[in-house]
């Protein structure tokens, strides 16, 4: 499909598959975009997916895409401190495919800015408003609704995104 070839590839971490997956917007997003991850980000939505809360139905709805999702190996040759095994891969791979890295993990961002690039998973709210796969109005219905699922409050992720979506 020609039109497969022409979408953006990004990295994500689970932390940002997750909350794709809690609003169930995977589906539009993998229309925009490459979704690539690393074999140990299956193995921690398997792991959420195995409990019955929310962020366990999250995983699910990730894991049903999981087909069409490149899953790509990396080796580790630049470990930053702090960081999980897993971020440390991510990382690796952003820098080897100069990629940007999807994350909602506010930590993992600060750990790794100015070594790669970086997006909330926020961000595929507003493109898709932007390409018109969603209204505005939706779209900040789903930021409510993550807010919620993730307990972000008046966190940094959900008052970016508010603003963001309601210059659009």
């Amino acid at each position: 499909m020609e039109e497969n070839s022409e979408r953006s590839e990004y990295i994500f971490d689970t932390s940002a598959l997750i909350s794709l997956g809690a609003v169930k917007v995977i589906d539009n997003v993998l229309k925009l975009t490459k979704i690539i991850i690393t074999l140990s980000i299956i193995k921690e939505l398997e792991e959420f997916a195995k409990h019955g809360d929310k962020y366990g139905k999250a995983s699910e709805e990730v894991l049903k895409y999981r087909d069409k999702f490149i899953v790509k190996k990396v080796e580790i040759k630049e470990s930053i401190q702090y960081i999980e095994k897993t971020d440390n891969e991510l990382y690796n791979l952003a820098k080897k495919q100069s990629s940007t890295l999807i994350t909602d993990d506010i930590k993992f961002s600060h750990h790794v800015d100015g070594k790669i690039g970086t997006q909330l998973s926020t961000f595929f709210l507003t493109l898709l408003v932007s390409s018109k796969h969603l209204s505005k109005k939706k779209a900040l219905e789903l930021l409510e609704e993550l807010r919620n699922i993730r307990n972000w409050k008046d966190n940094i992720i959900y008052l970016i995104t508010k603003n963001q979506l309601e210059l659009l």
